[in-house]
């Protein structure tokens, strides 16, 4: 594949080049390759090199009034490092968006000249051309209420992202609101797939999403989730696990026994709360108790507190690091904890031990901790060690459920 999008001799490549010569301390960090497609591709368009699709226009006459400036505007949305922000922002106006808040305090450390907004769907553009780069999500969903947030306001969407994750789905989704949709050039690894020419009628999901998931324990539970949510309005099976297993403890909701986990006045803290599904069905075993959720997503702690309210409960949300107990408070009676292990598709195990410390400083004296993990992984004594005295209450070749005691 090409190294650029641009030719040897290419002006704009040269204003690129100079470009990154100022920023050599970002050459190295994970992301700058799609950060330089991107800077290439927007120069290439203002300068009339490259066409919507990001190929030479070979010599086709373009309107120097026509690109010259171009766009006016730029939205960013889910830049991890916060490099695709700071080399556009030498281009043009930028602002962004992160769904999730440590990455977004990453882009305002990385990319001070711009400027973050909190929520898509609230967005107002202050000029006329608006472009948009977002970084394809894992989830399709995710994508899809981003353009659904953003159409009316933007006139090119430019997703980014490694070729070999960039499905036809993409496609589909930006031709929902969009009537040129084009594949860009392999460069490297990465290309961009480009939504241009808005259309007037468009054809476009709406979130949150619903649906319902059965549970033996609890019944029928309605469920909300915005795209970008874990597990989206589904029940991951590490929930389905740890619930099975919190029910079968208080022996399908006798009040003796639910009295010996949370009582009257307690409180249930559910550290990575998702769609909020597994808070409510605890909520409902326990209904004399109070909830809440902490998860780093903002479509995350919307979609709690939506399947709350659908289901008639009331919870607070925190949006926050849940590994981060110095930002939340403690004393909670019942934690609950389904660790993610993958970050993409690496295993990854940091984030669990900051769960599991978070949740030995959050338990109130005598309180307990449910955590449910795969098998593999073995945290069991990483768990008696961070919160308290352990012991397994249900094990599956895939998943196991350990309760913890306050020391």
């Amino acid at each position: 594949m090409p190294s650029s999008l641009l030719s040897p001799d290419s002006s704009a490549r040269q204003r690129s080049h100079d470009l990154l010569e100022q920023f050599p301390e970002l050459a190295e960090v994970p992301g700058f390759p799609q950060a330089r497609i991107l800077t290439e591709y927007v120069l290439g368009r203002r300068s009339g090199e490259l066409d919507a699709s990001g190929r030479a226009t070979d010599g086709t006459f373009v309107a120097a009034e026509v690109v010259a400036g171009l766009p006016h505007e730029m939205l960013v949305v889910d830049d991890a490092q916060g490099l695709q922000s700071r080399l556009l922002s030498q281009i043009a106006p930028v602002r962004t968006y992160n769904d999730r808040i440590d990455e977004a305090h990453t882009v305002a450390e990385v990319a001070d000249r711009t400027s973050p907004i909190d929520d898509l769907a609230a967005f107002t553009p202050e000029r006329d051309e608006v472009w948009a780069v977002v970084n394809a999500p894992k989830a399709t969903h995710a994508l899809a209420e981003t353009i659904a947030a953003i159409q009316a306001h933007v006139s090119t969407i430019i997703v980014i992202g490694r070729s070999d994750s960039m499905s036809r789905a993409v496609n589909k989704e930006l031709a929902r609101g969009y009537a040129r949709v084009d594949v860009s050039p392999g460069v490297g690894k990465h290309r961009m797939i480009i939504g241009s020419r808005p259309l007037s009628s468009p054809s476009l999901p709406t979130y949150p999403r619903r649906s319902t998931i059965d549970h033996p324990a609890t019944g029928v539970l309605q469920v909300r989730a915005h795209g970008a949510c874990f597990s989206g309005i589904k029940s991951d099976e590490g929930s389905t696990a740890l619930l099975t297993a919190l029910a079968a403890e208080t022996n399908s909701g006798e009040p003796q026994a639910v009295e010996a986990i949370a009582g009257p006045s307690k409180s249930v803290l559910d550290l990575g709360c998702g769609n909020g599904w597994l808070l409510s069905a605890a909520l409902k075993l326990m209904p004399a108790a109070t909830g809440v959720g902490v998860d780093v997503s903002k479509a995350a702690a919307a979609s709690a507190k939506e399947t709350a309210e659908a289901n008639g409960l009331e919870v607070e949300t925190i949006l926050a690091d849940a590994t981060d107990a110095q930002a939340l408070a403690g004393g909670h009676d019942l934690i609950l904890l389904n660790p993610p292990f993958h970050q993409g598709t690496t295993i990854e195990t940091d984030t669990a031990a900051g769960l599991m410390r978070a949740a030995g400083e959050l338990l109130a004296p005598g309180g307990q901790v449910f955590t449910v993990y795969n098998s593999h992984l073995d945290y069991r004594d990483t768990l008696e060690r961070v919160i308290g005295p352990s012991e397994q209450v249900a094990r599956t070749s895939k998943f196991t459920v350990i309760r913890c005691h306050s020391r």
